[in-house]
């Protein structure tokens, strides 16, 4: 056992070995500098402080002196030294009074620095108050919920005071909000900048934009590649339109906003309807686009300041788009359908959006589907119901009411007829299976269209427009008639080509086709088509013109139809012999007995019954209605006799009653319009009207209009009358150009602009681009104003 002083020895040199090494009071107050809470604890160090210094001692000191530090600490007895809290060392006890004395002058003797204030905007100081945070006052923060700089002045002018208020997250949120409305205020200042853009630059921009549009060429892609291929022709049109590195006007919102081109077409169109006297009719179509959207295409038709028929693109919408368009009460719940109340719906809106007035609509022209003209529920019958509902008034019951007149279209109804008349004849049937069999034939191999268009040369049998047989379409049936004209000019070299293919690749498609082909009633039904179809396929074209009226229809029709009458008894065995003869000549032969006998018995069976049920179906389908009867009765000079005046008079108020027009005055108009017509106006250079002239007179005359005004109204409304829909049909043409596979995700905003442009833009030369260029600057507040011409 050692004894006492063994021991007091002991715990002498460890407590000596533990002060040589490193105090802890030393420890202690070298490093509690910066963990002082706030200075009414000056002195005094936490316990997280104290733990710390400690263990950093116990780190440093010897095993038996660490060992012992971590259960006791030394206090002073005399001049004994117990383990009884924390070691402190009475020797050196002056020196830590005079380190913490200097703590506590280093905390509170201090006054502000202004270097403290670099690169903190935000720090205010005032003498007689005390440190401020601006950005906390502008923005009313109150970091960690206490006044202090904020309302109250910070007094502890320690560079740590200030950076705890930088740390603080309201103080932060006030920075924030500062940086925003400093960049507000910048961008103000960008704005007010005096002009940058040079006009010139934006309307060179415009025209390289609408160059791709009207050629149906993908804008977005390729327009900064146009600019660039300017530049290198010279032009730098970027370099005049850019400023810095993000107004440069090649993005593709940037390129949208330079749709504004059809905003100013549209504008004019519009603008030249309401001037139009406000009397247009609309026509409209659907169909089904790439992405397999049903598109509708609203056009409208007036007539313009000059007398002529206008016919004008207005709207192109999604049909089955879900915020305007009504279900159908017949079908199952959520099913959407393209019925008469979405299509009355999508009218209406397009109307009514481009502030034409519904009562001055006069007729409605649709394809003739059953959807558009029923009788019932049909669009055009629900139109017309809007519109006089709109009309009525209560106060009023004997007002006049507009209402517009529905009409199908001719050329749908020609081709009708003549596909219903082919329809009846089984050899016409199996001669268009032929034709079709034939085309598929060539259309599908390369090398067997190869070998017809060397045989065609090696015969001299070429067509003009194109050496290969057009496609008879199924929905086109007059493009069969097309069709049958070709074969016959290339009718040898095809059938050379058929054996040959036949014989040397043992194809029995062709060699099925040779026989066929080389039957007499397929020779005769060709050149029946050849001599019937063309006639009717004029008359289709006539139809399709966009200025032509119901009174050219009138004409051209009755022309027609007595001319496929004429056809009737037409001797087709020259024809038939001459193509024979030539067929032999290259070793084909065409099976027929007695050549007379067999064209006789085809007159009889198929020619003449044909033809009759052709000329029948399209008397059929071309049966004036009561309005249409009224308006051929009014305007044909040969009804203004006194034996035909109770008539003319009944027609004439069946037009009055449609078109809410005074009867009275058009009574007395039509009695003095008759003199003019029959006699003249009494001087010689002023010779009568008849016909045709009457319409055109009254409408394109300012003397006649002046004179007679509700026969003038009449003839522009009869002229204005929508005869067909070929203009809808040719927007889908050009929808296909423009929305293709590789642009199936365009918008339908951006289509509907595209289209315009493509359809009703005019040539670049005539198209004024500083108006664009003016409506696009004006259209928003831009960080770049462009100088206006």
């Amino acid at each position: 056992m050692p004894t006492s002083d063994n021991m007091s020895h002991s715990s002498q040199s460890s407590i000596t070995s533990f002060f040589n090494w490193k105090s802890p009071s030393e420890s202690v107050v070298g490093s509690t500098n910066s963990n002082i809470n706030n200075p009414g604890n000056s002195g005094t160090l936490n316990t997280e402080t104290e733990t710390s210094a400690e263990s950093a001692a116990s780190a440093n000191m010897p095993r038996s002196a660490a060992s012992t530090s971590t259960s006791s600490r030394p206090t002073t007895d005399g001049n004994s030294i117990s383990w009884s809290g924390t070691v402190r060392d009475e020797s050196n006890s002056s020196d830590t009074s005079d380190m913490t004395a200097k703590r506590k002058k280093q905390k509170l003797a201090v006054k502000f620095k202004p270097e403290w204030g670099e690169n903190r905007p935000w720090l205010l100081y005032t003498e007689t108050e005390g440190m401020f945070c601006t950005f906390c006052r502008k923005h009313n923060k109150t970091p960690f919920g206490r006044a202090i700089w904020d309302t109250k002045p910070c007094v502890r002018f320690r560079r740590e005071s200030i950076k705890e208020h930088e740390r603080a997250a309201e103080h932060r949120d006030s920075v924030r909000l500062e940086t925003i409305a400093n960049s507000t205020k910048n961008i103000a200042a960008e704005m007010s900048k005096p002009v940058e853009i040079s006009c010139d630059g934006m309307v060179q921009a415009f025209k390289c934009l609408y160059f791709l549009a009207k050629n149906n060429i993908a804008h977005t892609t390729n327009f900064p590649e146009l600019l660039e291929l300017e530049r290198l022709l010279g032009v730098d049109i970027l370099e005049k339109i850019s400023r810095g590195q993000t107004a440069k006007y090649t993005t593709t919102t940037a390129i949208k906003e330079l749709e504004c081109i059809s905003e100013l077409i549209e504008v004019d169109i519009l603008e030249n309807i309401r001037k139009s006297d406000s009397d247009f009719s609309i026509m409209f179509d659907e169909t089904t686009d790439v992405s397999v959207i049903e598109q509708f295409v609203i056009h409208a038709r007036y007539i313009d300041e000059k007398g002529n028929v206008q016919s004008r693109f207005l709207k192109i919408l999604d049909a089955l788009a879900s915020d305007k368009t009504q279900t159908n009460e017949a079908s199952a719940p959520g099913i959407i359908t393209l019925n008469a109340d979405a299509i009355c719906g999508k009218v209406t809106e397009s109307l009514e959006g481009n502030g034409l007035d519904y009562a001055k609509l006069r007729g409605i022209g649709t394809d003739g589907a059953s959807v558009m003209t029923g009788k019932r529920n049909g669009a055009v019958k629900k139109i017309i119901e809007r519109q006089s509902s709109q009309q009525m008034d209560e106060n009023n019951p004997e007002k006049l009411i507009n209402r517009a007149v529905g009409a199908h279209c001719a050329a749908h109804k020609l081709n009708l007829a003549a596909k219903q008349s082919g329809n009846d004849f089984p050899t016409i049937q199996k001669f268009k299976r032929v034709l079709a069999s034939l085309y598929a034939f060539y259309a599908r191999s390369a090398v067997s269209d190869r070998g017809r268009s060397v045989v065609q040369d090696l015969l001299s049998e070429t067509l003009k427009e194109s050496g290969k047989i057009p496609s008879p379409a199924e929905t086109r049936w007059l493009a069969i008639g097309e069709c049958a004209v070709k074969l016959k000019n290339v009718y040898t070299s095809i059938l050379v080509s058929l054996e040959r293919e036949a014989e040397e690749r043992a194809d029995t498609t062709a060699a099925g086709l040779v026989k066929l082909m080389t039957k007499f009633e397929f020779v005769a039904t060709l050149f029946l088509l050849c001599e019937v179809l063309p006639t009717v396929n004029r008359l289709s074209t006539v139809f399709q013109q966009s200025k032509v009226d119901f009174a050219d229809v009138k004409v051209a029709l009755s022309a027609t139809l007595s001319s496929l009458l004429a056809k009737q008894n037409t001797d087709l065995t020259t024809s038939v012999a001459e193509l024979m003869e030539r067929c032999n000549a290259q070793g084909i032969s065409i099976r027929c007995k007695d050549l007379t006998q067999a064209i006789s018995h085809f007159n009889s069976r198929v020619q003449e019954p044909f033809v009759a049920q052709l000329v029948a179906n399209i008397q059929a389908r071309f049966i004036d209605t009561d309005i249409m009867a009224a308006f051929a009765y009014v305007f044909d000079t040969s009804s203004y006799t006194n034996q035909n005046r109770e008539l003319l008079a009944q027609h004439m108020k069946v037009l009055c009653d449609q078109f809410a027009i005074p009867t009275d005055q058009a009574m007395c108009e039509i009695s003095d319009f008759t003199f003019y017509v029959t006699t003249g106006s009494g001087d010689d250079n002023s010779p009568g009207v008849g016909g045709k002239e009457v319409i055109t007179t009254l409408v394109s005359s300012g003397l006649y209009s002046s004179l007679f005004p509700s026969l003038s109204k009449l003839a522009r409304i009869y002229t204005v009358l929508p005869p067909h829909t070929a203009d809808c049909e040719r927007d889908f043409s050009r929808l296909k150009l423009i929305k293709t596979n590789i642009r199936n995700r365009m918008g339908e905003r951006t289509l509907e602009c595209l289209l315009r442009i493509s359809v009703e833009g005019p040539p670049m030369k005539e198209f004024d681009f500083g108006r664009a260029v003016r409506i696009w600057a004006n259209k928003k507040q831009r960080r770049y104003r462009v100088q206006l011409l």
